[in-house]
């Protein structure tokens, strides 16, 4: 098993060198490139931003570790533009310009074709977030996905409904933006749902894009459901719980699946208390990782604000590329590299699972989300118990 340690001493030794040489010695030629396809522009911008800026600092904490072989990584990075057709033109002009994986996107849609450019031209994808469970249904050998998919999320979330649900919780009604994501998500738990003796009693569909969630909150008062499952992006979702608190309408719970804004710090930083007690299954670092600890603390470092929890797995995802070129006999082949990552067994590393090691489809078969709640302002992990957070004043 290769281990990654955080290395703070070298990084910061590293850097000052850096800063003290300028440019030095290394040109352009000398890097091993790696692109970037994420919405840099538009109403994703926030994520796609963050995630390039995770990014960045896990190629800086690579390239202070030695680089690959002593060459230095670097970051390519260009706007999808938060669309297909964005996201394609980006990812060709990546690939021309000699990078030797890729990765995004973000959302689903721009991930399937980006998907298909990786194998038209044998670079290698690895995804950042989408998690549409067609993604890696076609067969396709160079595309990689290291956070859980829909039907991994949904499955989660049904695992861990016995942890927050309540004896007079027998209703349930879904509010979700109408992509592949959404959609999927609140289509599979639907499809399950006898499981769990619930009664469905509302499903809401909604354009990500929308500009207003008035009607649909209205109606959701109406239906008054014991719990209420929000899934969708952050700006999306943002305006549902703007909704929800200035209209003073009080739901019994609220656990978001996979929700971009739940589990986001900027939702944290706009809501504060008032939101405490929301429940959200997503995306997390793991909180007993050296190296998650080191990720949170430079991010904040450099960039003055808490990671989004989305760009965990930018940092994550160029850390399995360096990890799979390191492995390679010759790091500028993308075909060495593909096959490098597919025989991945990191065991270190910033993730709330065991170790990211991928299938014949290209899934990381060990992904899964965790259960967060606010409490007091903050995101706590409260399940599965080995990932729980352990703050002080957290109460468990």
């Amino acid at each position: 098993m290769r281990k990654r340690k955080a290395g703070a001493l070298a990084v910061a030794l590293a850097i000052c060198l850096a800063m003290l040489s300028g440019c030095g010695s290394q040109t352009q030629a000398d890097t091993i490139k790696i692109g970037s396809v994420h919405p840099l522009t538009g109403s994703m911008a926030y994520e796609g931003q963050a995630m390039v800026n995770a990014q960045k600092i896990a190629v800086d904490k690579v390239n202070a570790e030695g680089g690959i072989n002593g060459r230095k990584l670097e970051l390519v990075a260009r706007d999808s533009l938060g669309t297909s057709s964005g996201a394609a033109k980006a990812a060709l002009k990546l690939t021309n310009s000699g990078v030797v994986a890729l990765t995004g996107t973000y959302t689903s849609s721009s991930a399937q074709v980006v998907s298909r450019t990786a194998e038209k031209t044998r670079v290698p994808l690895v995804v950042t977030v989408a998690s549409s469970d067609n993604l890696l249904s076609n067969g396709y050998r160079y595309t990689f996905r290291i956070q859980p998919s829909v039907s991994v999320f949904s499955q989660n979330f049904l695992q861990y409904l016995d942890y927050f649900r309540t004896d007079d919780m027998k209703t349930v009604a879904f509010i979700y933006e109408n992509s592949n994501y959404g959609t999927g998500i609140a289509e599979y738990i639907q499809n399950h749902i006898d499981e769990t003796g619930l009664e469905i009693v509302g499903m809401l569909p909604y354009p990500a894009s929308t500009s207003t969630l008035s009607s649909e909150v209205t109606k959701l008062a109406s239906l008054n459901p014991d719990l209420l499952v929000p899934i969708g992006y952050y700006s999306d979702q943002n305006l549902f719980m703007k909704e929800v608190l200035e209209r003073g309408i009080h739901f019994k719970k609220i656990v978001g699946c996979a929700n971009g804004a739940f589990s986001d710090a900027k939702f944290l930083r706009t809501y504060g208390t008032e939101v405490d007690g929301i429940c959200d299954i997503n995306y997390r670092y793991n909180p007993n990782s050296e190296e998650a600890q080191y990720m949170l603390k430079t991010y904040k470092e450099v960039y003055g604000e808490d990671i989004p929890v989305h760009a965990i797995y930018g940092y994550e995802s160029i850390m399995v590329i360096a990890d799979a070129l390191k492995r390679c006999e010759n790091p500028d082949d993308p075909e060495q590299l593909r096959d490098a990552i597919a025989a991945s067994e990191i065991e270190e590393h910033v993730l709330p699972q065991g170790v990211i090691r991928f299938d014949e489809k290209g899934e990381n078969v060990n992904s899964a989300g965790v259960l967060v709640e606010i409490r007091n302002g903050e995101h706590v992990i409260v399940f599965p118990e080995e990932y729980a957070d352990r703050k002080e004043g957290a109460e468990q």
